[in-house]
């Protein structure tokens, strides 16, 4: 399938899961969230991150590292599906909070920017060409929450809950070093399903007299068996009549303990979504 088909594919998946997200009759600027009774508020999102992955090399004696990453650019010829959308039930100052991302990409172009080598070269060697690669990755959050601040013009919930990650990552290059005397050609894959148990806060703090304009924030750590999680959202939104369009930056990184092949593991981008209530 040529790249306007895969486009098409991953856009198209897009749109139709985003439309069953809510119905868009249904949405409400004007709900109270607050009221005491159940609330619910959905968010379709497209987020667009740059993603680097540090795999563990057996290069050297005691190993060595190299960072391989992709943009944006690289990866939205080879969308072959998508999926990005969150939901929120509240009742009274008690939230139950969900998000999944999903993003399947495949013989996309990534690169391989340097090698990194151990104790006692401790040298880094700046190789810098192109690589062939693979990223499934699905992350699934679901977290209760609790209002400990509520005004007119600011909120902030306490949240804890887990996040399970599904991730897929494979590259391949070939590299030639500074001078030319240096030829690495490799690559390098893992596969890790990881759990972890987050605790965080998120909220918005309001901008204007009328709180139209706000920012909505979101910070959280985790931990697992053998892995470190974080994961930080930050923006700008806009209360129109139908609901909420937001403009933010996250950051979602994995750091495995132990993983024979992976490093690291980090996605940061722009997001863009819009909220709807009922």
């Amino acid at each position: 399938m040529g790249r306007s088909g895969s486009r098409g594919i991953g856009l198209a998946s897009v749109l139709a899961a985003s439309a069953l997200v809510v119905p868009l009759e249904a949405a409400a600027a004007d709900v109270d969230m607050f009221d005491g009774q159940w609330q619910y508020q959905a968010t379709i999102y497209g987020w667009l991150p740059s993603m680097y992955t540090t795999f563990r090399l057996p290069i050297a004696a005691g190993g060595g590292t190299t960072t391989v990453d992709i943009k944006p650019h690289d990866y939205l010829s080879d969308l072959k599906f998508a999926l990005m959308a969150a939901a929120e039930a509240r009742r009274g100052e008690w939230s139950i909070f969900t998000d999944l991302f999903y993003a399947d990409l495949s013989s996309l172009t990534a690169h391989v920017r340097q090698i990194n080598l151990p104790p006692p070269v401790s040298t880094v060697l700046p190789f810098d060409t192109e690589a062939s690669g693979h990223v499934r990755s699905t992350v699934w959050t679901l977290v209760g929450g609790y209002t400990v601040i509520k005004t007119p013009s600011a909120s902030l919930d306490v949240i804890g809950g887990f996040r399970y990650a599904d991730l897929k990552l494979s590259a391949d290059w070939s590299a030639t070093g500074p001078v030319g005397g240096i030829t690495l050609s490799g690559g390098a894959s893992t596969s890790v399903r990881p759990w972890d148990g987050i605790i965080g806060v998120k909220g918005a703090v309001g901008l204007a007299d009328d709180n139209r304009l706000f920012m909505p924030y979101e910070a959280d750590i985790g931990w697992g068996s053998k892995q470190r999680t974080w994961n930080g959202f930050i923006g700008l939104g806009y209360r129109f009549d139908w609901g909420d369009l937001l403009f933010a930056y996250r950051n979602l990184s994995y750091i495995p303990n132990g993983e024979p092949t992976l490093d690291k593991f980090r996605m940061g981008g722009l997001l863009l979504g819009a909220t709807f209530r009922w």
